[in-house]
């Protein structure tokens, strides 16, 4: 359920709705096309519309809202295409932020993809998986393979190409057996990781965006 920001500065306020707002997006809340009515938005978020405009601006720049002139906000359409080059930018971008980082991450970046790897596990071991914990640990373990590539404007890049990334693979159907291969990808991308095998592990980083796209390309007919 929403919860509404209540009691804070502009900016602050403005910045929660933007969270919450990317969440909702992400998580498929909103449907593909739909238009983003102001006035109910402002109910639903109970914000008032200089903020949520606001946010809403902001979350255009990251391409998870369409912005028209003159005519609103739109949440953008899903396509084979447009999930394809999201696909191909993300691994051109992450991988290159994944190579950086192995070359420039010490004992502390090591540490980090180890823990956010044992917080993942321990998740999908789980009898009943909370989806919710299990998505922010994933998020987690692939921002700490790639946060010592020393690149704000890189890794700035690689959430964006996430956050678009993302929705297409929750709005994709289940495929337990795509999902236990991934979960096996992010063992042995954490392996070579702290190994320093640069190559071999951008290269089964492409495989496993790869893979992930795969499933998602479920939700279009041939």
């Amino acid at each position: 359920m929403t919860q509404p920001v209540l009691n804070a500065s502009t900016n602050t306020i403005s910045n929660d709705i933007y969270q919450l707002i990317r969440a909702d997006i992400i998580n498929g809340k909103f449907q593909p096309g739909e238009k983003l009515q102001i006035k109910p938005m402002c109910a639903l978020y109970q914000v008032g519309n200089s903020p949520l405009r606001e946010a809403l601006t902001k979350l255009a720049a990251t391409g998870l809202i369409v912005q028209q002139n003159q005519r609103g906000f739109r949440i953008p359409q899903v396509s084979r295409k447009d999930l394809e080059d999201i696909c191909n930018s993300r691994i051109h971008i992450e991988v290159a932020a994944l190579k950086m980082a192995i070359a420039k991450g010490d004992d502390h970046w090591e540490a980090q993809i180890l823990a956010q790897y044992h917080q993942l596990q321990k998740t999908q071991q789980q009898a009943l998986v909370d989806k919710a914990q299990w998505e922010r640990r994933h998020t987690r373990f692939h921002n700490a393979l790639i946060e010592a590539c020393d690149s704000p404007s890189l890794l700035g890049f690689c959430n964006i190409l996430h956050d678009q990334f993302d929705r297409y693979r929750r709005l994709a159907p289940a495929d337990a057996n795509i999902r236990a291969e991934l979960d096996e990808q992010h063992r042995k991308i954490m392996l070579l990781s702290i190994a320093r095998e640069e190559s071999e592990a951008g290269e089964l980083l492409a495989q496993h965006i790869k893979l992930s796209a795969k499933a998602a390309m479920a939700m279009f007919p041939k």
